[in-house]
């Protein structure tokens, strides 16, 4: 309707596998792969209305935001807020293999094929938790000083988990704390309660920005 107000703002968003690697942009394949976080912007964004209207095929960008030559591929929302991504050629979804860095296709959607969108905030936050040098962190119920955020691997077979060292946090229930940690300036603290993997379970976190980050 004319005049109507829409329920999208307009974001960077990348995406993440279920083992904790970001989509990227492989310019000499034409194709996306997948790379660890690592404290670093990657190539391979959309810059689109979020959350994603139905039906939306997406452009997609490189660190220069500058549009990539790429099969399109049309988002399809599935539960909890994670995607698939469809090819609008042969219909198959973009699907991982977690032993190498590249991506396929396959003909139905089960873990391999589940990504989690990360606006630009979100993206932000991971970035300043996995690099020891953007912040310090420490928890509160053993004040015990923690390295970073990091990913289980494949064999533990438990998807979009992730560890603050020994401390194994639910990623998706946790995307509004990684968004307000994106947005920390340098020298900002705050304290966050992170849902833990055990339903029951909670990580009151303290986070200090040390320095921000350029993109």
């Amino acid at each position: 309707m004319p005049g109507e107000v829409l329920p999208y703002s307009f974001d960077k968003v990348w995406f993440m596998d279920c083992f904790g690697h970001v989509l990227c942009y492989t310019p000499h394949r034409k194709a996306l792969a997948r790379v660890p976080l690592q404290g670093a912007f990657v190539s391979g964004f959309v810059a689109s209305p979020y959350p994603f209207p139905q039906n939306f095929v997406p452009q997609w960008r490189n660190i220069f935001n500058m549009t990539v030559e790429l099969a399109p591929l049309r988002i399809c929302p599935q539960d909890r807020g994670l995607v698939a991504l469809c090819s609008e050629e042969t219909g198959d979804y973009l699907s991982i293999n977690p032993s190498n860095n590249k991506t396929t296709f396959a003909g139905g959607i089960a873990d391999w094929e589940l990504f989690c969108p990360l606006p630009y905030d979100v993206y932000m936050g991971l970035l300043a938790i996995t690099d020891p040098g953007v912040s310090h962190i420490v928890c509160h119920n053993d004040n015990a000083e923690i390295s970073g955020l990091y990913f289980l691997s494949p064999g533990d077979n438990k998807p979009f988990v992730a560890s603050l060292d020994r401390k194994r946090i639910s990623f998706l229930d946790n995307l509004d704390n990684f968004a307000k940690i994106g947005r920390m300036k340098k020298g900002d603290m705050a304290t966050f309660s992170f849902a833990g993997f055990v339903s029951d379970k909670q990580y009151n976190i303290r986070i200090k920005r040390l320095k921000d980050i350029a993109f």
